[in-house]
């Protein structure tokens, strides 16, 4: 009984009345704090940037009290350089002044790729591989009966490639690819000439170098570059022809090692 005549006194009905005024100050007073700390209310609209250059968005961003940041960019050769690809937030929204955009770019110059295209390797394998790595070639055959259908070299501007060459996206090189003939050529002879020269002989008849095997101990890179040809297989003769592209295995030494019927000028 007690307890009810409390909830029906006075005491209770003023206790109750202030607690429900303390109760909306403390709403009242919260929500105008998140008001001001917020600054709710205080939005601009993000323009769009997408299409122009970097410098272009910034100022645009900066004219509605916004910065950017770069988070990406990416390379497309068909699109311009240096311009905005994607932006977040997008066009249109509204954000607090002082709020970063973020932004995704074109990149002003191509990525470089590891060539990974080597002698030996098959021509439809090398190609998937240039495809796949946006590297422009051109096809260009050359006989060569043991690496038929195969690639004999890579070159750019005339140097020949090793696979761990590094090219630019959208860079061209050629690659050249070995095919057989029936054709048949005069076999040179490159005895007494190093294996750049000799090489270059073969190339000349439309032959290959084919494996260089060294005679004795090579101590030094000197004593390798001083190496001359004594011995090649086949052999030169009168009249002797092999097929176009064939190649030819040469025996290299240093000529002081030489005996004295080898045939190694000085």
């Amino acid at each position: 009984m007690n307890l009810f005549r409390f909830l029906f006194s006075k005491t209770f009905f003023k206790q109750l009345l202030l607690a429900l005024i303390v109760a909306v100050l403390l709403l009242g007073g919260l929500y105008i704090y998140l008001g001001v700390y917020t600054d709710h209310g205080n939005h601009v609209v993000v323009p769009d940037v997408k299409g122009i250059s970097v410098d272009a968005a910034g100022e645009k961003l900066a004219e509605q009290g916004l910065s950017y940041v770069v988070i990406d960019s990416v390379f497309d050769e068909n699109a311009i350089r240096g311009s905005v690809l994607e932006q977040n937030p997008l066009a249109l929204s509204e954000v607090k002044q002082n709020r970063d955009v973020y932004l995704t770019i074109y990149r002003e110059t191509a990525p470089t790729e590891a060539l990974k295209v080597e002698e030996g390797m098959n021509a439809g394998v090398a190609e998937i591989i240039l495809n796949n790595k946006g590297i422009k070639y051109n096809i260009e055959y050359e006989s060569n009966q043991l690496l038929n259908g195969m690639v004999i070299r890579v070159e750019q501007n005339k140097q020949t490639l090793n696979p761990d060459s590094r090219i630019r996206r959208g860079d061209k090189v050629k690659l050249v690819i070995g095919k057989s003939a029936e054709a048949k050529v005069l076999v040179p002879s490159v005895i007494g000439l190093s294996l750049d020269s000799a090489e270059k002989v073969l190339q000349n008849a439309q032959l290959s170098l084919g494996f260089p095997f060294y005679e004795g101990d090579l101590i030094s890179v000197d004593d390798s570059m001083n190496c001359r040809i004594y011995r090649q297989t086949p052999s030169p003769a009168p009249n002797k022809k092999v097929l176009v592209g064939n190649a030819i295995d040469v025996f290299l030494k240093v000529p002081s090692l030489s005996s004295p019927g080898d045939s190694i000028p000085e």
